[in-house]
């Protein structure tokens, strides 16, 4: 603390025997950013303050500001302290005090926050026709078992006219006609989705403070001397400062001397904001299409017509058993869209205070 240092070289100039008075300030001891706070643990008889006596040099100092209690403990020597709701009505430092060490802030005013609800439009999706086709020697009662031949359709079948995997009209066996059923394997639905949407972003109101702190230093000109042996000289407090010593982080003051407390922090940190809104899978969707058996390769002689979906395979009976496949066709499937469960738009994080400050100020 520079200002100080300087302070006392010229003040201890006038006094033939002031070695008391600057016994308590060492700048090296004091370089620390907590403006006025000493190195040690607790305050004993080398770290109470300064003798208030001249020493046999004749020199009697009197201190014509003001006289305040010893530092406790581990706590800053006394600074003036201006307490009150806002910055733009506090008054600068004072003239016999002008180093500003610290701003602070107390009572943290913060906003409520709430996040916007999710919704989920209508799902939407693509289909693919289905990729199976087997026919059986018995009807769909008691297909499972019996023989089956594949007819499947090309590979990426968008259900043009198709005449892969053709079955003759043949039996199996000796007497059992080799197509009675057909089974149809479901329809795939691809790329499902429900768009999200939300207020979830919406920025929230910004916290506050409700107290703001100004903490000066300065020097008198007998130094912390001029005062009883249990006291320090400090600078008189103005109109609407008081006498207050301070330490980091959060902790009782004094039962006595400086006993009132307040606490302050540096700054604030807000984390606060909403998840994401997203969609569950969707439900309730579907992929239909209407699939035809024909008797010959050109598909002008349907066997079986059926509306077939993605919900599982279907199983169609042939009126007429024994028919030769010869082809398969279908109509371009048609997605029917779902619902999705809308999820997010909760409220994550939190407001974090910064840099703690315990401040105990003087009671008279």
């Amino acid at each position: 603390m520079p200002l100080l240092g300087l302070a006392f070289g010229s003040l201890l100039s006038g006094c033939p025997d002031a070695r008391n008075v600057a016994e308590f300030y060492d700048e090296t001891e004091d370089a620390d950013a907590d403006a006025g706070s000493d190195a040690g643990d607790d305050a004993g008889d080398d770290d109470a303050g300064p003798s208030t006596s001249g020493g046999d040099g004749g020199c009697e100092l009197v201190c014509e500001e003001d006289c305040v209690p010893l530092r406790p403990g581990d706590f800053s020597f006394p600074l003036l302290a201006w307490i009150g709701p806002d910055e733009t009505s506090a008054p600068p430092c004072p003239d016999a005090a002008p180093v500003e060490q610290f701003v602070w802030h107390g009572d943290p005013i913060v906003p409520p926050a709430a996040c916007g609800e999710c919704t989920c439009g209508p799902s939407y999706g693509a289909c693919a026709l289905p990729s199976s086709i087997d026919a059986h020697a018995a009807p769909c009662a008691s297909a499972e078992g019996a023989t089956t031949t594949p007819t499947d359709p090309p590979k990426y079948w968008e259900g043009a006219c198709a005449a892969d995997n053709a079955i003759p009209a043949e039996t199996c066996g000796t007497s059992t006609p080799c197509v009675q059923s057909v089974t149809i394997g479901p329809l795939v639905i691809t790329d499902e989705a429900c768009f999200a949407s939300g207020t979830s972003t919406a920025p929230f109101d910004a916290p506050s403070w409700g107290t703001f702190a100004r903490l000066c230093e300065g020097i008198t000109p007998t130094g912390y001397a001029g005062c009883s042996a249990a006291e320090l000289c400090v600078p008189k407090a103005p109109a609407g400062f008081r006498q207050c010593v301070q330490r980091t982080g959060i902790h009782d003051c004094p039962a006595e001397g400086y006993s009132e407390r307040f606490v302050f922090y540096e700054d604030f940190e807000d984390t606060r904001a909403c998840s994401d809104c997203t969609c569950g899978a969707p439900d309730g969707s579907a992929c239909v299409s209407s699939l035809a058996i024909h008797a010959d390769a050109a598909c002008t002689s349907p066997i079986v017509t059926e509306d077939v979906s993605s919900d599982g395979p279907t199983c169609l009976d042939l009126a007429t058993p024994g028919q030769a496949i010869g082809a398969k066709s279908a109509t371009a499937p048609v997605y029917r869209p779902g619902t999705c469960q809308a999820q997010g738009g909760e409220l994550l994080g939190d407001v974090e205070l910064l840099g703690p400050r315990t401040l105990c100020c003087h009671v008279p």
